[in-house]
């Protein structure tokens, strides 16, 4: 097996606990989205800090030093989005929508990476973005019938900021160490989030949560630990393998989360804020299936 094959996977693993974590701490603990971006923002922004202070590194190239940066500007607008939706929409839903990110970044490394695609990766680009678009049907507020819903637009535009996010991680892993890039990146995300979000009332809200034994950890280990490491694994993959693929393999989000949502309602239905019946089940399944597949003909072609 190739080496970037496994961390490629564990990577979005990871990600799929944060998801489903988050959207606890946003639906049932009522975190404010401001204070809860600042956090994000924050955490990533001294764990980068330090990771840097402790392995700095010497003769850093400039234009590698502000791309490791835009990475994190790029995700950080991204995840503003991203966290704005899932407040308001089921997670098996945004995150299908959004990993069609893995599409842009093949569509975009072709040109400029020279990784051409295959007829059955062609075919992928089309599943992945119709599972992504089929993620974006369900009940319109206000009534019992089913339709596109056009919020779900603002998805693209997320999942076109990480993908811009992983072409510029590939174009300086042959001059940054994987450390320093996600280290970077985390200071480029706390200056987005910073930048947007920091008013006395949000860091008062964030202080009054942070306060409270009993929720504080959630908050720290899903939006401190545990991203620096999805993180880590995603960059060390992109690093060893193309780009293409290693985003393809990423996209594989939505299954796990599908997965890890339908069980934890069945097995611990107080952690987990989504319903599974009728029509939406099968609606998220099929989402998920679709972007699957078209990760599976990516992978194996």
């Amino acid at each position: 097996m190739n080496d970037w094959i496994a961390p490629a996977l564990l990577s979005p693993f990871v990600f799929s606990i944060v998801t489903l974590v988050d959207k606890r701490i946003l639906s049932e603990f009522r975190l404010p989205l401001p204070s809860f971006n600042l956090f994000v923002g924050g955490s990533q922004g001294l764990i980068g800090t330090v990771v840097l202070v402790a392995a700095p590194g010497e003769g850093l190239d400039l234009v590698a030093v502000l791309s490791a940066l835009g990475i994190g500007v790029s995700q950080g607008c991204g995840l503003v989005i991203m966290f704005w939706m899932l407040k308001r929409e089921d997670p098996s839903r945004v995150i299908p929508a959004m990993q069609t990110s893995p599409i842009f970044v093949a569509l975009l490394a072709w040109p400029i990476f020279g990784e051409n695609l295959s007829a059955f990766q062609w075919l992928a680009v089309v599943l992945a973005v119709s599972g992504g678009t089929l993620a974006s049907f369900g009940r319109r507020s206000g009534d019992s019938s089913y339709g596109f819903r056009p919020v779900y637009l603002l998805l693209l535009v997320s999942a076109l900021l990480i993908a811009g996010s992983q072409l510029l991680t590939k174009s300086i892993t042959d001059d940054l160490a994987t450390h320093q890039i996600v280290g970077f990146r985390g200071i480029g995300l706390f200056t987005v989030m910073w930048l947007i979000f920091a008013r006395p009332k949000a860091l008062a809200d964030l202080g009054r949560f942070l306060a409270q034994p009993r929720r504080a950890p959630w908050l720290v280990v899903s939006e401190g630990a545990m991203p620096f490491a999805g993180h880590l694994l995603i960059t060390s993959a992109i690093a060893r393998g193309p780009v293409g693929l290693v985003a393809a393999l990423n996209g594989s989000r939505p299954i796990f989360v599908f997965g890890l949502s339908y069980f934890g309602s069945k097995l611990a239905p107080k952690y987990v804020f989504e319903t599974f019946t009728g029509r939406d089940l099968a609606l998220k399944l099929a989402s998920a299936l679709l972007v699957f597949t078209a990760i599976a003909l990516v992978s194996v072609t």
